[in-house]
């Protein structure tokens, strides 16, 4: 064939075409899943620690569920970084998500292009117009597998005319080289972002017979490598942890090609030797029929075998990425009005999510129970420089909360279920409950201190065991209120609430200690009659919101087993 009579803006234009549709399947695949697995995912992370073996299971069926080793990894960025997880926990789980990444490349080795309509009209069916919210996201996993195999047939057809043109089939022999199609595949697959679309463009070369499988495993070690390029720009501003998981992803891929790159054409022997042939086809016939399984099952013993061999040694390897990038002094330091725990690659993820914001409410809670504390005993003792430290702890409680809020509301522009939409309403009560605690602590009680100082009141008098151990009860009551938020129990939460007459009882025997003590036959005594009056009413109003956060904390739990059953 000419070049003339070749129309290459034709086979670029449906090329590309077809990897856009592939990859938008591929994404409305993945969110399909994400939200029909997220209460599993749940499940799955609480075996991570367990041992290796179990981390590789979990990483592998996460990644399966996710249908991306990619996001996998920068989930685990970000456990790490908010030191949820180890290093060394983390490293199984990355082998692991190698494997589970192997299932979309099973996959689409399939030949169902039969099928690929009715995938289409009846995933958009239920995707569209079904009542039902599961119905709705399995429509969309189908919709969506359904343009995945249609971007392929697109590939496949746009490369077929090449299959007679020359320059083309004397620049694939040039892929022989195998360091040039892993150079290939790894820079293609960091710019995609995608190991799956480089494995779908390998298998269309493929099936039209373009490619020997020498060159496909080239391309499928690459597309390894440049995976790892996501989880390292998900890693840029934060911790040395975090980044040190983006480099085990990248020695783990690197080490494993560098086992390989030597012996591709024993390993291409040995894979067509394990997958099925068509003996009764010759030439290029043979090679379209063969190569999609093939390549599919190189890119699955390519990770299974890595996983096997490096799964032993994943001290060294840890080590070694912690000298890479070693931590520095500073980070040892936590602002404490940044979050900790809040990531923006878990907003897609209500299901993982809502757990982090659990998480950082708790933080939140202990810089709210510090600020009650000081704030009770600057009313009686405190100095100039304590509230203004007051003030300070404040506006640091205040920017937390307010990121809080914000990743709530990002939340919920991405909710999946009417129950994930309640967990958000619960998640939002307790921060308004405790942003109310935080100014009884910073506003009502700076202000009676503030007067205390400007008027010289003495009300170190009115401290009794009776006073004390109120406040103590209120004290104790908001700690216990705080544990809700991340543990739930039905007892706590009993206990807190049916606590109300014995904190109303406690305060009354306060306040007549308090009018006995004070005479009320000055000025002095009037204010700190006051003083100490207004101070039983804030610790109660502290009381009546800690309730309120064990009722939230209930409703949550609440719609969590729902959500199991």
């Amino acid at each position: 064939m000419q070049f003339a009579n070749l129309n290459l803006i034709e086979i670029v234009g449906t090329l590309i075409g077809g990897l856009a549709l592939f990859l938008f399947g591929l994404e409305l695949m993945t969110r399909g899943l994400k939200a029909i697995a997220g209460a599993r995912l749940q499940g799955l992370l609480g075996t991570l620690t367990a041992s290796r073996i179990r981390g590789v299971f979990a990483g592998a069926g996460i990644t399966a569920l996710l249908n991306s080793s990619t996001i996998t990894t920068v989930l685990l960025v970000g456990f790490v970084s908010a030191g949820l997880m180890t290093l060394q926990q983390s490293i199984p789980v990355i082998m692991g998500a190698n494997i589970g990444s192997t299932l979309t490349a099973q996959i689409i080795a399939f030949d169902i292009s039969a099928i690929t309509p009715f995938m289409l009209a009846g995933g958009f069916l239920f995707y569209g117009f079904s009542p039902r919210e599961l119905l709705r996201q399995l429509g969309g996993v189908t919709f969506g597998l359904g343009l995945l195999f249609l971007g392929i047939q697109f590939m496949g057809d746009a490369t077929r005319p090449l299959r007679d043109y020359e320059p083309f089939i004397e620049a694939m022999q040039d892929m022989h080289h195998p360091l040039l199609g892993i150079v290939i595949g790894a820079v293609f697959t960091a710019i995609v972002q995608s190991s799956a679309a480089t494995l779908a463009i390998v298998i269309a070369l493929g099936s039209q017979g373009l490619i020997p499988l020498e060159s496909g495993i080239a391309l499928i070690l690459g597309a390894n490598v440049g995976t790892c390029g996501t989880a390292l720009l998900a890693s840029i501003g934060k911790s040395a942890q975090a980044l040190q998981v983006g480099i085990v992803h990248l020695l783990f891929n690197v080490l494993g090609v560098l086992f390989l790159v030597f012996v591709i054409p024993q390993f291409a022997d040995f894979i067509r030797y394990l997958s099925p042939s068509s003996p009764e086809l010759t030439g290029t016939a043979r090679l379209a029929a063969e190569m999609p399984r093939q390549v599919a099952n190189a890119h699955t013993v390519f990770s299974v075998f890595g996983t096997v061999v490096l799964i032993w040694f994943t001290g060294p390897i840890g080590r070694l990425a912690e000298r890479l990038a070693p931590q520095t002094s500073k980070e040892g330091w936590q602002d404490p009005g940044v979050p900790r725990y809040l990531d923006a690659a878990l907003v897609e993820m209500p299901a993982l999510a809502i757990t982090r914001v659990q998480l950082e409410l708790v933080e939140l809670g202990k810089q709210v129970q510090s600020l009650v504390k000081n704030g009770a005993v600057s009313v009686v003792e405190g100095s100039e420089q304590a509230l203004a430290t007051l003030t300070d702890r404040d506006r640091a409680a205040d920017t937390l909360s307010t990121a809080i809020l914000t990743y709530i509301g990002q939340l919920s522009e991405a909710v999946h279920s009417d129950e994930e939409g309640r967990q958000l309403v619960d998640l939002a009560r307790i921060v308004t409950c405790l942003d109310a605690i935080r100014e009884v602590a910073t506003t009502s009680m700076l202000a009676l201190s503030q007067r205390r100082l400007a008027q010289g009141a003495d009300v170190a008098q009115l401290r009794s065991p009776e006073t004390v151990q109120f406040a103590m009860a209120v004290i104790e009551h908001f700690t216990l209120a705080l544990e809700t938020i991340s543990h739930p129990s039905a007892d706590i939460v009993t206990r807190i609430v049916n606590a109300k007459p014995e904190i109303e009882a406690q305060a009354g025997i306060a306040r007549r200690f308090i009018m006995s003590v004070v005479q009320l036959r000055s000025q002095e005594d009037a204010l700190n009659f006051r003083l100490a009056n207004d101070m039983i009413e804030h610790l109660n109003e502290v009381a009546r919101l800690s309730r309120a956060i064990a009722k939230a904390s209930r409703s949550l739990n609440d719609v969590r087993v729902s959500q199991s059953h």
